[in-house]
């Protein structure tokens, strides 16, 4: 889609009404996928903006859908809240994001598409070596965490795919998994909002894609599971796997190394 426009529109953040059309069903469909696998959508979505987005427009607009995908979440799951690990993880998070915002901004859109891409093919990863198996961070480690997430949550748009494998505790239910992450993402989403705001970034100028996929990403989280409950879901993983990872090379090898030799 890049190809079909000028590099000034790109660098802009000037998308067509397709572009829009196809990044609302993103939201829609990102969010019904981690209502059903409980993380990864936020990642797919924040790769997918990123082919018709350059990083400065796509992070803060993809942390306003974001923070609307876990605000339904978290009302769902209000009672089942961790609040010991959450009270902790918020602590430093603010500070982390003036961190991450700092760096954000002296990095070119080439760094931080190499940087994105290589921390979805991470995060992939780390989904299949199960470091954290067996282990469970003591209750402190959730305060330095929160100062971490607020730095990589700026630079690359969402770490929650780490979190989900760092939150599984043995005294956990699901709900209280999913409900916890959803709070967290709601946290680090809003500060991210707010820090770009202080910079001067206008949310108003992308009023329609942000119009457009905020209501989707609330209609996916509620409506998610029971419209992707009769897939396959082992067959689903696979694919959306093999296409993140896809994503994430073009991001690499593509957008972020192409950008790097011309600069």
């Amino acid at each position: 889609m890049e190809a079909a426009r000028t590099r000034y529109e790109f660098e802009m953040g000037l998308i067509s009404g397709l572009e829009i059309g196809l990044l609302t069903f993103a939201a829609f469909a990102t969010a019904a996928l981690t209502a059903v696998v409980g993380a990864g959508g936020g990642t797919a979505l924040i790769a997918l903006m990123l082919q018709v987005m350059p990083p400065s427009v796509a992070i803060p607009v993809h942390g306003i859908v974001q923070l609307a995908s876990n605000i339904s979440r978290v009302w769902m799951l209000w009672e089942h809240l961790a609040w010991p690990i959450i009270i902790r993880f918020a602590l430093l998070l603010p500070f982390g994001v003036a961190l991450g915002l700092w760096l954000f901004t002296g990095l070119g859109a080439d760094r931080v598409q190499i940087l994105i891409g290589c921390f979805v093919l991470f995060t992939l990863a780390l989904r299949h070596l199960k470091i954290m198996k067996g282990r469970e961070l003591p209750l402190w480690a959730f305060v330095p965490l929160g100062f971490v997430t607020g730095v990589f949550n700026m630079i690359v748009g969402v770490i929650a795919p780490i979190l989900g494998v760092l939150v599984i505790r043995k005294d956990l239910a699901k709900e209280q998994v999913v409900g916890t992450l959803g709070f967290f993402g709601l946290v680090g989403n809003f500060f991210k909002i707010a820090g770009f705001m202080l910079v001067g970034f206008s949310f108003a100028e992308h009023w329609a894609a942000i119009v457009s996929m905020v209501p989707a990403a609330v209609l996916g989280a509620w409506l998610g599971r029971a419209l992707l409950s009769r897939i396959n879901e082992k067959v689903f993983l696979i694919v959306f796997q093999v296409t993140l990872a896809a994503l994430a090379v073009k991001l690499i090898a593509i957008d972020g190394l192409e950008l790097l030799a011309v600069s």
